[in-house]
């Protein structure tokens, strides 16, 4: 699996989203981020269009999670930001060595199966001291 720089804004973002209160501005997002509006703006459009956030326009709007931190799994964002094909192992290639890219593929999805926002978010508040962005979502 290649994590691409949609997936790590995207679950950075959602991190952040897991501990607010309330609706965050995309401009505030944008900032900690360290990232393009438009860039992060088309990742939380296609977080809207897969049911995982929400949003409002206007002066009391923002993101926020669609559903509980603990309900949105890493495969899902995975799924809905770099497609399904990215939790696929390498289809048909591999030739003898097959069963152990099956193997790792089945691995990968297990993992990010059982991964959610809320335990990177906790993970994330247990290491104060590490440098926290996008990037290093675990840390």
């Amino acid at each position: 699996m290649r994590v691409t720089a949609r997936l790590a804004y995207g679950l950075g973002a959602l991190v952040d989203l897991a501990g607010a209160d309330g609706p965050v501005k995309g401009a505030a997002l944008t900032a900690r981020h360290g990232v393009s509006v438009g860039f992060l703006e088309s990742i939380l459009a296609d977080l809207r269009r897969g049911g995982i956030v929400a949003s409002k326009r206007g002066g009391d709007g923002g993101y926020w999670l669609a559903r509980p931190a603990e309900e949105i799994t890493v495969a899902d964002v995975i799924r809905t930001l770099d497609g399904a094909g990215q939790l696929d192992g390498p289809g048909g290639t591999g030739g003898d060595l097959a069963p152990v890219w099956h193997a790792i593929a089945e691995a990968t999805v297990a993992a990010a199966e059982s991964l959610t926002v809320a335990s990177v978010a906790r993970s994330r508040e247990a290491a104060p001291n590490m440098k926290r962005d996008s990037t290093n979502v675990l840390s």
